[in-house]
């Protein structure tokens, strides 16, 4: 372990592990993306530390761990790619700008890394250039969740994120392997075979991984994960020993095919994204951070800047213009896509293993190339994070910004409830599944419609990104449970908020000590829908009289009633009760 001790390597690897998750959640409690943390704190652990050192710390491991992470990382990407989730309206743009956006970022990158950074040969800056062509989720999701985007343009945006992350893994991987080929002889086959072998890999994988999660899904679904787990490395291990580098196609194809059959529920897999992929992400990120030394990016800094400067203001712009000509877009949507483009872990990680593969080569300029995506990737979200909401403002596309309350339910209390939030100045969203209850909830002038967040993980994030609360208010009291359980997973135990279920009715047994029960269980659901047929309603009062339910913040935060000790009002606040006709004024 290059002379350190026992003692020194466990520090090492707690340091990483604490540093990618102490990161990561700094990030959350800060509204950050979380490389914008991972990454100067990975760089500044590097400097400061002796055992924060990758090539020290894990010797000849660290290189295929950073395989095999990323494998794991495009897998999950790959099952993001079920094109029946891909809006048709918007599916024609997101193919331009997959394809155009891809073509146009790959040359101009290869070409000002080329003309602007001394030293770096042109087989490394086509490297380069294909490196800094994905984008990704991990980067691209919550910079929209903080810009909030109108309409199509997120949906647009996110999509196009998403596909582009395999999309420019696979176009590394097929330029890698020419720019080898070419420095040996150029031997188109050699790199078609590795193409081949991986897509050989990734379809026979798959299959068996099908048949897998088939079984696991009617025996033992809690065992989906590691199921998908010990595929995923048979795959890329198998594929790499076949070919170098065929692992990165195996393994995006195995998503790929997953993500669009139906016979299995992919849904299984989730817990790669919640868990395993983010810990993966924050330890690349911090490994890969350290692994770039100060004198490393002092070389490659003025020109570094400049590729950044000339991706965000000359080739990003240009290739969103020809993506999206004669499209129905609006001048300020393509101004605001062109002004989104951060790049992420894929690009970390790949530069890092292509970029010494170059060096092992021998070709020029090999060793910068993780330096200037070290740069690259740091600059372009701080860059993107830090305006991406005053230009959605400025250019009068974004979408509403604060508190969205989601009511589910289409009852008489649910969309009483619902249009007395929205009175008083709170966003809501209302989830009816029945036609008539639909029509009288938009009678009242609320958005109203049927919530499909079972429908795929895509559609699950997109239902979910503009909520910040939760009423459930469904006449069922064992789907308000149950369905409170689940989003308190998504939103949080302080934000999500049920009625009580009828203690005489009902298949599930309350939970005992339970949060988030409106009013503290007195009245139950059932009496809460009768109040309002009966004429009871929910109004503003100063006084409290009545049964006190909501207080509404001058920013517009809700704040829900749910014990006995009474909902007081404070200064700038508004009170809504629920009070009999006869005293609702």
């Amino acid at each position: 372990m290059g002379g350190l001790s026992s003692d020194e390597v466990l520090l090492g690897l707690g340091l990483v592990v604490v540093l990618a998750i102490g990161s990561q959640l700094v990030a959350r409690l800060a509204g950050l993306p979380a490389i914008v943390v991972l990454l100067p704190v990975g760089f500044v652990a590097g400097v400061l530390t002796d055992t924060v050192q990758p090539e020290v710390l894990l010797g000849q491991i660290f290189q295929p761990f950073v395989s095999l992470a990323v494998g794991v990382i495009l897998f999950e990407a790959g099952l993001r790619l079920s094109l029946e989730e891909i809006e048709p309206r918007i599916r024609l743009l997101v193919g331009r700008l997959v394809g155009v956006g891809v073509l146009v970022t790959f040359v101009g990158v290869a070409v000002a890394v080329w003309l602007l950074v001394d030293g770096v040969s042109t087989q490394a800056a086509l490297v380069l250039g294909a490196i800094l062509v994905v984008s990704g989720p991990t980067v691209v999701l919550p910079l929209l969740a903080y810009a909030r985007p109108a309409g199509r343009i997120r949906s647009l945006v996110t999509w196009e994120g998403v596909l582009v992350d395999p999309v420019g893994a696979l176009l590394g991987v097929v330029v890698f392997h020419a720019v080898l080929a070419d420095k040996h002889g150029w031997r188109p086959g050699e790199m078609l075979a590795s193409i081949a072998v991986g897509a050989a890999v990734g379809a026979v994988a798959a299959a068996i991984l099908w048949l897998l999660l088939e079984e696991t899904q009617r025996t033992a679904p809690r065992q989906a994960v590691p199921a998908v787990l010990m595929m995923v490395t048979a795959a890329l291990v198998g594929a790499d020993l076949l070919r170098d580098d065929a692992g990165f196609v195996a393994v995006t194809l195995m998503g790929m095919i997953l993500a669009n059959q139906r016979r299995i529920d992919v849904s299984l897999t989730l817990e790669f994204q919640g868990t395993l992929v983010q810990l993966l992400i924050g330890i690349l990120f911090v490994l890969i951070a350290a692994s770039v030394t100060p004198s490393a990016v002092e070389s490659v800094l003025p020109g570094a800047l400049l590729v950044v400067a000339a991706m965000a203001f000359v080739i990003r712009p240009l290739a969103v213009a020809l993506a999206t000509w004669r499209s129905d877009l609006t001048i300020r949507e393509r101004a605001f896509i062109a002004w989104m483009a951060p790049r992420g872990i894929v690009a970390g990680a790949t530069a890092s293993a292509f970029g010494l593969g170059l060096t092992q080569a021998g070709i020029p300029g090999g060793d910068d190339v993780l330096p200037i995506a070290f740069v690259a990737i740091f600059c372009t979200v701080v860059l993107y994070g830090l305006t991406a909401a005053p230009v959605a403002r400025l250019l009068g596309i974004a979408g509403p910004r604060g508190t969205t309350v989601l009511v589910v339910g289409g009852g008489p209390f649910a969309r009483e409830a619902a249009a007395a939030l929205q009175r008083a100045g709170v966003r809501v969203r209302l989830w009816a599944g029945n036609p008539d209850e639909q029509a009288a909830a938009r009678a009242m002038g609320l958005e109203a419609d049927r919530g499909s967040m079972m429908h795929g993980a895509l559609t699950r994030e997109a239902e979910l990104e503009e909520i910040t609360d939760a009423l459930l208010l469904s006449r069922n009291d064992d789907f308000n449970a149950l369905a409170a359980a689940e989003l308190r997973v998504e939103l949080g135990h302080g934000h999500v908020f049920r009625a009580a279920s009828d203690l005489d009715h009902g298949d599930f047994a309350p939970v005992p000590g339970e949060a988030g029960i409106i009013a503290d269980g007195v009245p139950s659901s059932a009496e809460l829908n009768r109040y309002v047929t009966e004429g009871w309603q929910l109004v503003e009062r100063e006084d409290g009289d009545g049964l006190a339910l909501f207080v509404i913040g001058p920013d517009g935060a809700i704040r829900v009633a749910t014990d006995d000790s009474g909902l007081q009002a404070g200064p700038d606040e508004r009170l809504i009760v629920l009070a009999p006709a006869d005293a609702a004024r």
